[in-house]
């Protein structure tokens, strides 16, 4: 039987061993944290469990693709799910029309374009173009992405002219492409619907990021699993480990190893050496190619990642989590308010804060009550790494300082009695997230599209000079996130499947 050492227990390597041992070949998954799922993950702190990542994903419904994706590795239909009428109110200085100073971005198409032109039916040509490009896409979810299989010719013949039907999306992409939040927000006279377009994001997002994720909370295809990221994560363990799966938690590898150019295992950092068939990494990508693998795999077209701009790497956050003793379900789940501005200890100013409270999933606190967390999004993952290795006091200290000046503008916003009901603080930085899953400088989601949503990135799953070995995970395509990470591991099955001379059988 042949074997494959997977690096890293996140979603992409618990995915990619479950495919792998669908097909007949044993796996061992090394995962250097005490729990598997990386940055899908949650943890408790007395009776109180934060969820660390999912806000909702992909495919919690049949009629996209992904849901094909989940229904392959774990039984998504058993999941219970939660779909919000609302994705995130934003209160702004400005009142709109009927005094109200709350932007409601309402889910479904048909009620937020009726909500819109009940605020400004000056700008129904705008507003209608939105609801236009929302439902034009709804009717391509089902082939995005491509589900691949091998099968007979013919079918693969049918399912070719099928994607054909695609055409009309591509160049709806590249128009799309172009245009962020902040450029559609222009063609608004309603000063009200100006500024809430220009402040659905935190920064300036691609219009076609917009578009897609309002597709798919308009056709249901996109919820929240109840448990959060932990429960969602150990499901897709305990199914791999059903499988006869190998998962090794406490185990760092140190570095892929090689025998004639082709990867022949792994060396832990314990010192302990492992022996396989093929090599799969879904670790940190930039650890994999600049620290696990030997300088003369690496092609001169990455080298100059080893060092890249702040701008190209994806957000890391800041993230205050809080044990309240209420249940708040009077409160939304998820809204944003100005404040007075605060400077973070590593320099990143904010005007506004994004609360996310779970008044909804009672599988995170006691009855009566509630987990809330406050999202701070920063490029200066770098300062809190280093700081936390070169002084751990300094490091706990500032976290100290920036926990309070959150709570102080929670107190300012929802009174005394919210933050007097506390019972527990936990601020996690970037250093936290780099601590227990190497992600590079503790980015939540690896390459940032940047400018382009389109854009092409010169990280591949393979590498020309290293046989048997293969990569997966959210760093293969910019964008990233769990969905990604799901794909690119059905990928890389695929592809082992095919180097060892078998076809890749989904059941």
């Amino acid at each position: 039987m042949k074997k494959v050492d997977i690096i890293g227990g996140g979603i992409a390597g618990l995915a990619l061993g479950i495919h792998l041992q669908k097909n007949g070949i044993a796996t061992t998954i090394y995962e250097k944290h005490s729990v598997a799922g990386g940055l899908c993950t949650g943890w408790q702190r007395g009776d109180y469990t934060f969820n660390g990542c999912l806000h909702w994903i992909l495919g919690t419904r049949d009629g996209i693709s992904f849901y094909h994706f989940w229904k392959e590795i774990i039984d998504i239909d058993s999941v219970a799910v939660d779909y919000f009428d609302e994705r995130v109110e934003i209160e702004l200085p400005l009142a709109d029309r009927n005094g109200s100073h709350i932007f409601h971005f309402i889910n479904d198409i048909d009620k937020f374009e009726q909500y819109l032109l009940g605020i400004a039916p000056e700008d129904a040509a705008p507003i209608k173009q939105w609801a236009r490009q929302v439902r034009f896409i709804g009717k391509y979810l089902m082939f995005l992405p491509p589900v691949f299989t091998d099968a007979p010719w013919y079918k693969s013949i049918w399912f070719k002219m099928k994607l054909m039907r695609l055409t009309p999306m591509l160049f709806f992409m590249q128009k799309w492409a172009r245009y962020s939040n902040v450029d559609f927000a222009r063609k608004f006279k309603n000063p009200f619907l100006n500024m809430a377009i220009k402040k659905l994001y935190f920064n300036e997002m691609r219009m076609t990021v917009l578009f897609f994720a309002q597709a798919y909370a308009t056709f249901g295809y996109a919820g929240y699993p109840h448990g959060g990221s932990l429960g969602f994560a150990q499901r897709i363990a305990e199914q791999y480990k059903a499988l006869g799966g190998e998962l090794r938690l406490k185990s760092e590898v140190r570095k892929v190893l090689t025998d004639n150019d082709k990867a022949c295992g792994v060396e832990l950092a314990t010192g302990e050496r492992t022996r396989a068939d093929f090599v799969a990494s879904a670790a940190d990508w930039h650890w994999t190619i600049f620290d696990a693998i030997a300088p003369k795999y690496i092609p001169e077209t990455l080298k100059p990642l080893r060092s890249p701009a702040k701008e190209q790497i994806f957000y890391s956050f800041c993230m205050l989590f809080l044990g309240i003793n209420a249940d708040l379900k009077s409160m939304p789940h998820f809204f944003r308010f100005p404040i007075e501005k605060i400077t973070s200890p590593d320099g990143t100013e904010y005007d506004q804060l994004e609360v996310h409270i779970y008044n909804y999933d009672g599988e995170l606190a006691p009855a009566g009550k509630t987990t809330a967390s406050v999202n701070l999004q920063t490029r200066e993952g770098e300062y809190w790494i280093s700081l936390r290795h070169n002084d751990i006091d300094e490091y706990r200290r500032k976290k100290e300082e920036l926990t309070e000046l959150i709570i102080s503008r929670l107190t300012q916003k929802l009174g005394a009695d919210f933050t007097e009901r506390i019972e527990v603080k936990d601020l996690t930085t970037p250093a936290t997230y780099n601590r227990y899953t190497g992600n590079y400088n503790g980015s939540s989601q690896g390459w940032t599209p940047m400018d382009n949503i389109m854009q092409s990135i010169s990280v591949k799953p393979t590498l020309p000079r290293l046989k048997n070995f293969i990569m997966a995970g959210h760093w293969q395509k910019a964008g990233g996130g769990v969905p990604v990470a799901v794909y690119t591991a059905r990928s890389a099955a695929w592809k082992i499947c095919s180097i060892f001379g078998q076809k890749f059988k989904l059941k």
